[in-house]
């Protein structure tokens, strides 16, 4: 296996578009967390904007929050098409039953990503405040499960982790 191969590069590319998930997925569990935590739950509706968490103020954290979304969803999309032809498998012979987890997590991020997406667009138009804080407070359900289903997906497959960076390392080393 020569550096140049189509062969190190799939790895690469597979590690690279993994590993950016799990680093994300990682700081958008955590940011949001922190924001619901810190900001919303027991505060009735009014934000402590100017309350500083780990030196970052409430904003600085929504805005780690969007920014980190919106890669892990470009990276998400990425992930998909690398894997588009076991979906369709699944589906075409009925594994659905012996794939439930996985499929649970795709379906799962999908109304997170929808549910979290919503609230923006009624921000920007101006919309109604109430219909909003409903789609965030879906979202926020809907995270923790996410959240989740996401660490069993991660633990499940850390060896496949570890096996290709020492892969990836010993190909480049030769």
């Amino acid at each position: 296996m020569k550096r140049g191969s189509s062969n190190w590069e799939s790895i690469f590319y597979s590690l690279f578009i993994n590993s950016g998930l799990l680093i994300l997925g990682l700081l958008t569990v955590f940011s949001g967390l922190l924001i619901q935590v810190e900001y919303h739950i027991g505060h009735h509706g009014k934000i402590a904007l100017n309350n500083h968490v780990l030196g970052i103020s409430y904003n600085g954290w929504s805005d780690i929050h969007k920014i980190s979304i919106i890669i892990l969803s470009i990276l998400m999309i990425f992930h998909i098409s690398l894997h588009w032809k076991w979906y369709k498998v699944v589906i075409r012979k009925k594994l659905v039953a012996k794939n439930r987890q996985v499929l649970t997590l795709s379906v799962v991020f999908i109304l997170v990503a929808i549910t979290g997406l919503i609230p923006w667009f009624i921000d920007l138009m101006k919309g109604d405040l109430m219909l909003r804080k409903t789609f965030i407070e879906i979202h926020d359900k809907l995270a923790i499960i996410l959240s989740v289903y996401l660490i069993l997906h991660v633990i499940k497959r850390l060896k496949w982790f570890i096996t290709t960076f020492n892969k990836l390392v010993s190909t480049h080393n030769s």
